[in-house]
């Protein structure tokens, strides 16, 4: 009489119950891990944009005030002129995730004739894991020329 034996190589069933438990917390791991990454780099990302949004305001709005005028009494200085661009870049946006970023503003004369601004971020991310810094310095600048020099006017301070 020829018996039903088992095939070499197979385990039976009650041996492997767990098999798909542990694979699935193996990769569920990876996973969280992966979505934790990915929301911070958008966190990261709308920093950067926010930090843009705030520099060209800064600088927009140094394009648009009356220029220096060395042989006027009541014409703004160079060092009013940077003030108001760092407020007004901090108006578009006064904190970011809560912190204010750095800010610095040039009125630059002479035969350039810009306004430019920098505001710098340091960006701190959830995931604080061993590869990745627990803090990362983002930096955006935006410079506009000044198109129009009113008659009477200098670029020069």
């Amino acid at each position: 009489m020829v018996g039903r034996g088992r095939l070499p190589g197979l385990v039976p069933h009650r041996r492997r119950r767990g098999q798909a438990l542990v694979e699935f917390a193996l990769l569920a791991l990876i996973l969280v891990l992966m979505l934790a990454g990915a929301v911070d780099f958008g966190r990261a990302f709308s920093a950067w944009i926010a930090m843009g949004n705030m520099a060209r305001a800064g600088a927009q709005y140094g394009t648009i005030v009356p220029l220096v005028d060395p042989s006027s009494s009541d014409g703004i200085s160079v060092s009013e002129i940077q003030a108001d661009m760092v407020a007004a870049a901090l108006t578009e946006q006064p904190s970011i995730f809560g912190s204010v970023p750095t800010v610095s503003a040039e009125w630059i004369t002479g035969s350039a004739c810009l306004a430019r601004v920098t505001v710098t971020y340091n960006f701190e991310p959830l995931l604080q894991i061993p590869p990745i810094p627990s803090s990362i310095t983002l930096s955006r600048r935006a410079q506009m020329r000044i198109q129009y020099v009113p008659p009477g006017y200098s670029c020069s301070s």
